[in-house]
C-alpha cells in the first residue's frame, strides 16, 4: 500500500490536490471519505459514511483505480472552484466538467477523455 499512497501523493502534486481530498489506505475515516482496501492482486475503492457502505468497486488494474481516485478528487477540486467563479444563468456543470477535465488532464489524458465522454452523456440524459 505504500508504494499505491507515494504514486497516488505523487499525481496529486500535478494538481496541487489538498491532502483531505485523497483516499485513506487500508480503513475508513466514515464521512463518505474514499478509502483504499487490498485483498490479494485486487485493489478495493470504498466509500463508507455514517459506518454504512455506499460504495465498493474492485479491480486489478492500477490505471483503472487511478481513475477512480482522481476523478474523486478532481471532482471535489472543481466543485468548489466552479461555486467560487460561478456564471449567473449557466447550467454549472458546464464549468464544473471543464474544470474537472482540465484537472484530470494533468494527471493523464486518457482520463480527461473518459471524463469528456461520461459528462457528455450526462449532460445530453439531463438537457
Amino acid at each position: 500500500m505504500n508504494k499505491l499512497k507515494e504514486i497516488v501523493e505523487s499525481l496529486a502534486r500535478k494538481i496541487n490536490a489538498p491532502d483531505y481530498v485523497l483516499p485513506t489506505y487500508s480503513k475508513s475515516e466514515d464521512f463518505a471519505r474514499p478509502h483504499i482496501e487490498k485483498h490479494g492482486s485486487e485493489y478495493h475503492w470504498v466509500v463508507v459514511e455514517r459506518g454504512q457502505e455506499f460504495e465498493r468497486r474492485k479491480t486489478a488494474n492500477l490505471k483503472e483505480l487511478l481513475f477512480w481516485i482522481f476523478d474523486s478528487v478532481t471532482f471535489v477540486m472543481a466543485t468548489k472552484k466552479e461555486v467560487e467563479n460561478r456564471i449567473d444563468n449557466e447550467d454549472f456543470r458546464i464549468q464544473l466538467f471543464k474544470i474537472q477535465e482540465e484537472l484530470i488532464r494533468e494527471i493523464d489524458s486518457d482520463y480527461e477523455k473518459r471524463l469528456e465522454e461520461k459528462h457528455s452523456k450526462l449532460l445530453r440524459m439531463n438537457n
